[in-house]
């Protein structure tokens, strides 16, 4: 087995060799075996639509494109036997062997990359052979005269024989093969217009038997006119049709691999190494094989080195051993490396990767998720995220502050996320909410209650916002299947934002003394039922009070007690009716009762009993017990001009009761002069009109 079919079999990356013709694969490595799935004998003779995933017209031109030479490097995404999708980077070259063009494949597993590291980007480039080899057939081409001069050798390479030589550079060139011909005269000319050191062209010929060979031609100008006219070529030309088939696809594979390739010796020393060391490291090759290997390790990374060898030549394989090697630059890289022992050989051969970017982005990712949690655990609520896929709903993060604000621990919101304690009056309109955000991928917004632990019930508001909707949304590896949306958020107990609210709000429709509707509240009460009454014509009924001779209490006990009659009276009212109807305090003495879906009498019969439970009960106040009486005016059924004709109507009733002696019930609807149909009441002032 040679040097290179050795690499093949014992290499760690994915090859393949494919007729492009037939769209087959015609060989592949024990690698490719691992990785797709399928056993080596098996893979052989697959096609390629077998393994990737473009549509056969596709894949048909991409072959083209190959063979062509138009493309050397491609991503694709090739399907492995348990029916996996990868996304892979294939580098291929191609190669013509029996009269049909096959392609040489180095297929890498980008699917981790692609997900984590973006900005991670393997250069590619196209490398010079790996040996040039020594020449046997020596020539000397005279260019402007177009004769070649040539030793004996040179016939018997190109199996002409000596008396067959060609003597000049056009019976040289017929004898090449019509599919070889173009690349050689590029490679010539190139060389000619002083764009290369010199030529190299490997290509078939045809000799005096019929019979098709390889050869290897390489040529420099040695002479040249002084306007830089090429005079003189100098050359050699060698069989290597016995390697062509065994070492063509392994030296470009090799020479073309973006991994640090090596064949090392046990003496420490390197025999062969590819030029990626130079692209990654920058080393050259001469400086490489002239040092220790080791000398190139880090001083921190020698003894897990130098184990890592121990056991590579104990168990014959390695793989994953990572270290820094040092850049000619003075800077370090990380190598990650799978290598093999050849004892019997004296060998090991290794393949490494750069991963300092990755390494460097991995620690970056810790940074960020140490300064996510630091942040998470100040914020005054509990951080989350939560995924969408499929009909399926989970927490992929919650914060710590889950156990402090919902009593639950982080770890069982992501186990079930159905163990969000929301109360039982609230699931229903949670999880609409929940679904009806996924659906329209917008902002999700939710305020209800929580059941803690302890039974003690809390208010919260949850808001979040999509993140991601498709591949890739910062989720861990392999939870991401291009189909869910990602949604960030906060959850934070609102509870005593809610109670001060409550609180603002009993400020503002809440008479301070008496704790009864103030006269903003009252009055908006009593135009919402004027409205009902207008729309679905209910009863509706209003009771105007004053307490008679109250100036009396103030200047007899003071207006301290005049405040604990205030209050004893709002307590009174409130004892005595609905807790539909709605009682105010109006100003100073003044109160007033809302008694909705009342008839007149039953609203007569209220006041009256207002009116007695207030004279019948002396109240108790720190200046004594005290007696005192009220007047009630009522008024019911809003006439043509609504509230403010109510509140006349009821005022007037009420001035009627004082006229008529204090402690009594008036109503409206006995006065004369009362609004009808049409008609116009008493101009006189309201204690109640609306501003």
């Amino acid at each position: 087995m040679s040097l290179y079919e050795q690499l093949f079999q014992r290499h760690s990356a994915v090859m393949l060799l494919v007729d492009a013709e037939a769209g087959c694969i015609i060989e592949a490595n024990p690698a490719a075996a691992a990785f797709y799935g399928h056993p080596a004998e098996r893979l052989c003779g697959m096609s390629i639509q077998d393994i990737s995933t473009l549509p056969v017209a596709e894949q048909t031109a991409r072959l083209a494109d190959l063979c062509g030479g138009r493309v050397t490097r491609f991503v694709s995404r090739h399907r492995l036997a348990s029916g996996e999708v990868r996304e892979v980077e294939v580098h291929s070259v191609p190669v013509r062997l029996f009269d049909r063009t096959l392609l040489y494949s180095i297929i890498h597993d980008i699917t981790d990359r692609a997900r984590a590291e973006e900005a991670l980007r393997r250069s590619e480039q196209h490398l010079e052979m790996i040996l040039d080899g020594a020449g046997i057939g020596n020539f000397s081409w005279d260019v402007a005269g177009d004769q070649v001069a040539c030793d004996t050798r040179w016939g018997e390479v190109l199996g002409l024989g000596r008396v067959e030589c060609a003597p000049l550079m056009a019976s040289w060139r017929a004898l090449v093969h019509p599919d070889d011909l173009s690349g050689l005269d590029r490679a010539r000319q190139r060389h000619l217009s002083g764009l290369s050191q010199r030529y190299e062209a490997e290509y078939r010929v045809q000799g005096s038997d019929g019979t098709w060979r390889w050869v290897q031609d390489t040529g420099r100008v040695v002479e040249r006119a002084e306007d830089g006219s090429p005079l003189r070529v100098a050359g050699i030309v060698r069989d290597v049709s016995g390697r062509r088939r065994a070492e063509e696809d392994r030296r470009r594979l090799f020479s073309l691999s973006p991994d640090l390739m090596a064949i090392g010796g046990l003496d420490g020393y390197f025999r062969e190494v590819n030029p990626a060391w130079q692209a990654v490291l920058g080393w050259s090759k001469e400086e490489l094989l002239d040092r220790p290997w080791v000398s190139l390790v880090h001083p921190d990374d020698q003894e897990t080195t130098a184990q890592a060898m121990q056991q590579l030549l104990r168990d014959g394989v390695l793989t994953g051993v990572e270290n820094r090697y040092l850049c000619r630059d003075g800077s370090w890289r990380w190598i990650s490396w799978n290598s093999a022992a050849v004892p019997d050989q004296g060998l090991i051969y290794g393949v490494g990767r750069d991963v300092t970017a990755t390494r460097r982005a991995a620690e970056e990712l810790r940074a960020s998720e140490a300064r996510l949690r630091a942040i998470a655990s100040t914020v005054p609520g509990v951080v989350f995220q939560w995924r969408e896929s499929l009909g399926e709903r989970r927490f992929t993060y919650v914060s710590p502050r889950s156990r402090e604000i919902l009593g639950i621990e982080p770890e069982a919101l992501q186990h079930d996320w159905q163990a969000l304690p929301v109360h039982p009056a609230d699931r229903t309109v949670w999880e609409l909410s929940l679904r009806d955000a996924a659906e329209r991928r917008g902002d999700w917004v939710f305020e209800g209650r929580l059941t803690l632990p302890d039974g003690e019930v809390r208010w919260w508001r949850g808001e979040a916002k999509p993140v991601h909707a498709g591949y890739g949304a910062g989720l861990p590896d392999g939870d991401d299947d291009g189909h869910g949306i990602v949604y960030c958020g906060i959850i934070t107990d609102t509870t005593e934002h809610r109670e001060a609210q409550e609180r603002l709000r009993q400020m503002a429709t809440t008479d301070g003394l008496t704790g009864l509707a103030n006269r903003r509240r009252f009055l908006e009460a009593l135009e919402h039922e004027v409205q009902r009454h207008r729309r679905y014509g209910t009863p509706l009924a209003l009771v105007s009070i004053d307490v008679d001779r109250f100036k009396r209490v103030n200047d007899t006990w003071g207006h301290a007690v005049g405040d604990e009659v205030l209050r004893a009276l709002a307590a009174i009212c409130r004892a005595e009716v609905r807790d539909v109807d709605t009682v105010g305090r109006i100003g100073g003495e003044e109160f007033a009762v809302l008694l909705p879906d009342t008839a007149p009498e039953e609203a007569m019969a209220v006041a009256e009993r207002l009116r007695y439970a207030v004279e019948a009960a002396p109240l108790l106040t720190s200046g004594g017990p005290l007696t005192v009486t009220l007047s009630l005016g009522v008024a019911a059924s809003p006439p043509c001009d609504g509230a403010d004709g109510l509140l006349r109507e009821a005022d007037r009733a009420l001035y009627r009761a004082k006229a008529g002696g204090r402690n009594r019930v008036e109503r409206a609807f006995d006065l004369p002069g009362a609004c009808g149909p049409g008609g116009q009441g008493d101009e006189a002032d309201s204690l109640l009109t609306i501003p």
